[in-house]
C-alpha cells in the first residue's frame, strides 16, 4: 500500500455559509488508482488523520424506516 501525504488545505475547502466542506482527491491519486469523476468511492476516516479510499461497484442502498 502506498502512503501519500498532502496538506489539509490542498484537499479540503469550506463551503461558504455552511458547516460543510468539499474534498478534492488529487489528480495523481485519481490517475494512479484508475479512478475518474463519477466513480463510486467508499471513504473511511482512520486514526491519526488517515483517510482510506476505495472504489466500489455500487452504492449501498438506503432503507427508509
Amino acid at each position: 500500500m502506498n502512503k501519500l501525504e498532502f496538506k489539509v488545505e490542498d484537499i479540503f475547502q469550506d463551503i461558504p455559509n455552511t458547516d460543510k466542506m468539499t474534498m478534492k482527491i488529487p489528480d495523481e491519486i485519481m490517475k494512479s488508482q484508475g479512478w475518474k469523476e463519477g466513480d463510486n468511492l467508499r471513504i473511511e476516516w482512520g486514526d491519526q488523520g488517515t483517510i482510506r479510499i476505495e472504489k466500489i461497484d455500487k452504492l449501498p442502498t438506503e432503507k427508509n424506516e
